[in-house]
């Protein structure tokens, strides 16, 4: 399989992943606050539209963007994944705080998404880095699997 598409379905597999943890740590009072839920107020904020299709229905759109950007930067995991001459784990270690750094600490305060990480408790913060480092890693360990040719192997 092409790396970009492997990337993409390792990406799908990390945004479910995370979508899960995400939402257990909610129900358990373990996390705060999620992405997912300033993401559906922001959408809200600037569409309105829980007015228009309620609370499941701004969730559905969330959930479609998440997966969706989940499967974009799978994909890009995967045609970088060449020039990571590291073992996957590590590579998608990296690959996802560097999502954490552009998207979360760079964009997301600048969108009105997020208040900042430097404005955000420490605890959410590394519950961020935390999310995106889960879902580098998953991205990594899947399309790894699912590549024709992994571009990484230890020399013994």
């Amino acid at each position: 399989m092409r790396n970009s598409t492997a990337g993409a379905y390792g990406g799908l597999a990390g945004g479910l992943l995370t979508t899960g943890v995400m939402t257990a740590g909610r129900r358990t009072g373990l996390l705060h606050k999620t992405l997912a839920e300033h993401a559906k107020d922001w959408l809200d904020l600037i569409t309105g539209a829980r007015r228009h299709i309620g609370d499941r229905g701004i969730t559905f759109v969330e959930q479609a963007n998440h997966l969706g950007a989940a499967a974009a930067f799978g994909s890009g995991y995967g045609l970088l994944r060449s020039r990571l001459p590291l073992p996957a784990l590590l590579a998608g270690a990296l690959y996802g705080g560097c999502l954490y750094a552009v998207n979360i600490a760079g964009i997301a305060p600048r969108m009105g998404l997020t208040e900042g990480e430097t404005a955000a408790p420490t605890a959410v913060s590394v519950q961020r880095l935390t999310m995106h480092v889960l879902f580098g890693v998953t991205t990594a360990l899947v399309a790894e699997r699912l590549m024709d040719q992994p571009r990484y192997r230890r020399q013994k």
